[in-house]
């Protein structure tokens, strides 16, 4: 994809505190325009950010929780090994760290029959969703 480099260079000339997203946005982009997966049931989970006080209260009201995932796809795994398929995204420069919440949701989603998976970079969540899939992707 020609233009994901203007998304590194774009991180760069400002402050690269914002990988994580960079990354999961690549990410998205793929699976948005890959006929293998574009049609497939998935969505990412609005956790993260700042906000007011007051929206915060709102969104835990209406179920928001702290520590999910990522990404989540609803398929199951192509050898039925799993129920569903959430990803988790961490900064490609290692300083990120999974907090007790994510640890607790990762837990509960594998006890559920999800397959959890914590990647650093586009490249990587790919590589998780084709084998989830089952996805050649040679």
């Amino acid at each position: 994809m020609a233009n994901n480099s203007s998304l590194y260079k774009l991180a760069i000339r400002r402050k690269p505190q914002h990988l994580e997203a960079i990354e999961q946005r690549l990410f998205v982009r793929r699976w948005r325009t890959d006929p293998r997966t574009r049609e497939r049931a998935a969505c990412a989970v609005p956790n993260g950010g700042r906000r007011s006080a007051r929206e915060a209260a709102l969104m835990k009201a209406e179920g928001v929780e702290a520590g999910v995932p990522d990404w989540l796809c609803f398929a199951p795994a192509s050898d039925n090994t799993a129920a569903g398929l959430a990803i988790e995204f961490k900064s490609p420069t290692g300083k990120g760290r999974v907090s007790d919440n994510q640890k607790r949701w990762h837990a509960l989603l594998r006890k559920s029959g999800w397959r959890v998976e914590i990647v650093t970079t586009a490249a990587d969540a790919w590589r998780v969703v084709t084998s989830h899939l089952g996805i050649d992707d040679g």
